[in-house]
């Protein structure tokens, strides 16, 4: 199932899936799934279940012009994969893209997804998807 697992993580970054309405992602979710923003995110804190990651993904989207994940590379933790992302965007009236580097990392049961964590530490998401250094 880790194949399956990267695989899946891996259409949605080629597929742009991430980038688009999250309701075309959420079809590749359990019904409580999970989003977790870092201590650090404008709105931090878990948000359960399609209805609420949908709208919490939404509100935050509303905010860009632009935006755009490119996928660097993953590590198969299981269960769990970890995408190191480069992540483009560009605000609403502005010319200027900025780049973020960030690891997100993805929980799948039974080919689905059940949570979903993004943050800007690989070697942290790596450390708690327990892969050694």
């Amino acid at each position: 199932m880790s194949l399956q697992n990267v695989e899946m993580v891996r259409y949605v970054y080629e597929s742009g899936l991430i980038d688009r309405d999250p309701e075309e992602l959420l079809k590749l979710a359990t019904p409580d799934v999970e989003y977790i923003n870092p201590p650090y995110a404008v709105e931090p804190g878990v948000r359960r279940g399609l209805g609420p990651v949908a709208q919490a993904m939404r509100r935050f989207a509303e905010v860009w012009e632009e935006s755009r994940h490119e996928l660097r590379e993953l590590y198969d933790c299981g269960d769990m994969v970890v995408a190191a992302v480069s992540w483009h965007i560009r605000s609403r009236g502005s010319e200027r893209e900025l780049v973020n580097q960030e690891a997100h990392t993805w929980t799948l049961h039974e080919g689905r997804i059940v949570r979903f964590e993004w943050g800007q530490d690989l070697e942290h998401a790596l450390e708690a998807a327990g892969v050694a250094d």
